[in-house]
């Protein structure tokens, strides 16, 4: 089976980045497919904009706590048989500082899978690099096949936040 297309998996994240000047609040869908900001439960304003040269920046403010609030991403990565695992890559800054969770989410029967980091991701004033790598062999619920994937980024869900994702890739490991 050849491996997936690296070009394929960040198609939502290049077709954002195309579009400079996009902006909304969070009740709005962000204005590509497969790219979704969204929060469950609380009182939160949020807003997001494309910004030329930034994938996507974050605003808002917490009156009441949100259950969660989440950029999600989906992947079309049914069969992970001639994989290792999977990558993430992301460049970011947020003043002031805050700490990212990333989740692969596997669908599985009637509900899914998360596959966890024991570390998160910090992001502060200065922009730097961050790389999360799930390797098959290593991180629990992590299934070889499953019929949809998803990459969960858990942003504070009870604070203000301001947050620039400059740069955001998906990369595989073969095997």
């Amino acid at each position: 089976m050849p491996l997936p297309d690296q070009t394929l998996l960040n198609a939502p994240l290049t077709a954002l980045t195309a579009l400079p000047g996009a902006t909304g609040a969070l009740a709005d869908a962000l204005p590509v497919p497969g790219l979704r900001l969204m929060a469950s439960g609380g009182d939160t304003a949020l807003q997001w904009s494309s910004p030329r040269d930034r994938l996507l920046e974050v605003t808002g403010t917490v009156t009441a706590p949100a259950d969660w609030l989440v950029l999600r991403l989906t992947l079309d990565l049914p069969d992970m048989a001639d994989l290792a695992g999977v990558g993430l890559w992301l460049r970011g800054a947020a003043d002031p500082a805050l700490t990212l969770r990333a989740v692969l989410r596997s669908g599985q029967g009637d509900g899914h899978l998360d596959a966890t980091q024991d570390r998160q991701i910090l992001c502060h004033a200065t922009a730097s690099d961050h790389s999360i790598l799930w390797l098959r062999d290593t991180t629990p619920n992590l299934p070889v096949t499953a019929p949809w994937r998803e990459l969960l980024l858990f942003l504070p869900a009870y604070r203000a936040i301001t947050l620039s994702l400059h740069a955001m890739r998906i990369f595989t490991v073969p095997a």
